[in-house]
């Protein structure tokens, strides 16, 4: 028997040993999962930080591109005014200019009428149609010459005119003309 309580105290400090041996390895091994958990989180808080930086560098990024895209815009909206209003300043000059050709021309022809012609333009026991024709038979080869110079004026002018209307200004001359065409009675 005494090898008997031998054999199981050896047995059982064997197992004792063993069992020691085995919680030893579980706490060892414990705190190495506790190490990589932590080594875990650590990384996975570095690719947070790095996704967030990157974030905000490329949101900074892009309101940089859309601040410079709308300066581009500002500025570009400033050259288009600047043009608009340069034209608008030559288009008005040319028509000053052509307003002061077409007085100038209206006064020399006015001076060349004789006595006998502003008689029968003033004459009201004529009708118009007859006035007009009267006139255009009285009036010398000079003066039909002035005529047609002036004539071709006004419609150079008119086709400059027509020729530098936006498609919106077209349509309303058209709508003008439809309009007045109505008010006369002579429509299409």
């Amino acid at each position: 028997m005494k090898n008997l309580n031998l054999k199981i105290t050896g047995c059982a400090m064997a197992l004792i040993f063993s069992a020691g041996f085995v919680l030893a390895q579980n706490a060892d091994t414990g705190s190495e999962i506790k190490k990589q958990n932590q080594n875990t989180v650590k990384e996975q808080t570095a690719v947070q930080e790095k996704s967030q930086v990157k974030e905000q560098n490329q949101t900074r990024t892009q309101e940089a591109v859309k601040e410079q895209n709308a300066a581009k815009e500002q500025s570009g909206v400033q050259e288009k005014n600047q043009l608009k209003a340069q034209n608008q300043v030559k288009e008005q000059q040319a028509a000053r200019e052509q307003t002061a050709l077409k007085d100038q021309n209206r006064e020399r022809f006015r001076a060349s009428l004789t006595d006998e012609q502003k008689k029968i333009l003033e004459n009201k026991e004529m009708n118009k149609n007859q006035r007009r024709k009267a006139f255009m038979e009285s009036l010398s080869e000079q003066q039909r010459e002035m005529l047609r110079e002036n004539k071709e004026l006004r419609t150079q002018q008119r086709n400059e005119i027509r020729n530098s209307l936006s498609e919106e200004q077209r349509q309303q001359l058209q709508q003008n003309q439809e309009n007045t065409q109505k008010r006369r009675g002579k429509t299409n």
